[in-house]
């Protein structure tokens, strides 16, 4: 195998696996859907990783465990990694993926959620692998959480976060054809703007 580059070797595996079934479903509060889990995707790629000799190293570039809001039981926690897939035979030979995450939690799994959900889909997007999930417009108007958003917004403690907690909102409502949901999502953002403003 060591005559094989990097790049060679993630094509041998991309040969091997060209979609997972999606096996959990996840809910939402008010619904459900369904998606690939991080086991899955490590059980069935792990072997080939193995055979081929490309090895996964995750690192933690940045992490924010942000305060929970009003009665909310949950917290959001922010991550960004970094996967460098190796050559093993010439660990010189790197393949990095930056990916950002989100877990929500209520006690010390969000760090492990987020890990696993970057990890998931570096692994899914390297080795181009289908899995039926449309993330795009995964959600419908029964699953998306406004509220959750909303309250998010109210506590932002200046313009930055503001902007960013809004960008979040608005395109999640975006993705669940909201309308609703994101006329709500202005107005909170508007109402928070105008309390920030000196």
């Amino acid at each position: 195998m060591s005559e094989l580059n990097l790049y060679q070797r993630i094509n041998e595996i991309r040969k091997k696996v060209d979609y997972i079934q999606k096996d959990k479903s996840v809910s939402t509060g008010g619904g459900s859907y369904k998606a690939v889990t991080h086991d899955q995707v490590t059980a069935i790629l792990r072997s080939h990783m193995t055979e081929y000799g490309v090895i996964c190293v995750p690192n933690l570039v940045t992490s924010k465990a942000n305060d929970k809001v009003g009665d909310a039981k949950q917290f959001r926690y922010d991550a960004t990694y970094s996967f460098d897939f190796i050559n093993m035979d010439k660990p010189e030979e790197k393949c990095t993926i930056i990916m950002e995450a989100h877990a929500m939690d209520n006690a010390d799994k969000a760090p492990g959620k987020a890990l696993s959900y970057a990890k998931k889909y570096a692994v899914l997007k390297l080795f181009e692998i289908e899995t039926g999930e449309d993330e795009e417009s995964r959600y419908s108007q029964d699953d998306f959480d406004v509220n959750a958003h909303i309250a998010l917004i109210k506590a932002a403690v200046n313009m930055d976060e503001l902007k960013e907690l809004y960008a979040n909102a608005f395109g999640d409502a975006n993705d669940a054809k909201d309308k609703t949901a994101v006329k709500l999502i202005v107005k909170a953002k508007d109402d928070r703007k105008k309390e920030l403003m000196p």
